[in-house]
Formats: C-alpha cells, structure tokens, sequence
C-alpha cells in the first residue's frame, strides 16, 4: 500500500525511522532512511538534552523496506558503541 503524505508549509516531513535503540540508559540511537539504500545515524544524550551529538551517514543493505538488515544492525552498533566508548 502506497501512502501519500502531504506537507503544508511550515511542516516537517515525517522521519522514516529504519532502527532505534537505547546504548547504556544514556543515549538514544537511531538510524533514518535519507535515500534508498542510504541512511543518517544519529546519537543523542538525555543529558545534553536530547540533541544529536553525533551523526553519519551509513548504508541500509536492501534498502531495509520491510526489516532491518542483521549486518547492518551490527555495524550501527558497533559505530554506537565506538562513539560512547570514546566519550568516558
């Protein structure tokens, strides 16, 4: 089923939300579709309020349209983790 989505002036448009997560009760992780085949992490921290402090670009294997890739969930988290290894 195809959705249309319309967007009046002023709006933003819905994030298509491929992966969140939770890293250590601190941050929150997610990963949003920016392009077939292409995607946007983001790390934000509860104690920063909630802004991203980090992000990157990274691939969606199979363009992740109906689930989320196991490889690709790996390397987010790996990336994840790396950020907040970093930061103690």
């Amino acid at each position: 089923m195809i959705q249309r989505i319309e967007v009046r002036k002023g709006e933003s448009i819905p994030e298509d939300i491929v992966w969140r997560s939770t890293l250590d009760d601190r941050y929150t992780v997610k990963v949003v579709r920016i392009a077939p085949y292409r995607g946007e992490l983001s790390i934000s921290e509860e104690s920063e309020g909630d802004h991203v402090i980090y992000k990157q670009e990274v691939a969606l294997m199979y363009d992740a349209l109906f689930v989320t890739d196991a490889d690709d969930v790996s390397e987010w988290q790996r990336i994840a983790m790396e950020f907040a290894d970093s930061r103690k």
